[in-house]
């Protein structure tokens, strides 16, 4: 078991005794979760890496957002109100 939190890419292939790149293509494609610390460096959560070694981590289902209806285009198809065809009166 290990003793940290959280395990860089770099743990994680020594451990599974293949390359970095492989690591990052695995995050890369949803299957090991990892937390991006920044643009290039990710964190992999320990309880996640060791729930994936022994195969029993699944990836979570996301429920699609917002709706099934359109969402309005505002100002599209609107008829403007009379009084804003006028213009306005200046302040003297």
């Amino acid at each position: 078991m290990h003793t940290k939190q959280f395990l860089s890419p770099a743990d994680v292939a020594r451990e599974l005794d293949i390359s970095t790149s492989t690591v990052l293509r695995l995050i890369h494609s949803g299957d090991l979760p990892a937390i991006a610390v920044s643009a290039r460096i990710y964190r992999i959560p320990t309880a996640s890496f060791e729930m994936y070694k022994a195969g029993t981590l699944t990836r979570p289902t996301t429920a699609p957002l917002g709706g099934s209806k359109a969402r309005p285009e505002i100002g599209r198809g609107e008829r403007l109100p009379a009084a804003a065809h006028r213009p306005l009166a200046r302040a003297r």
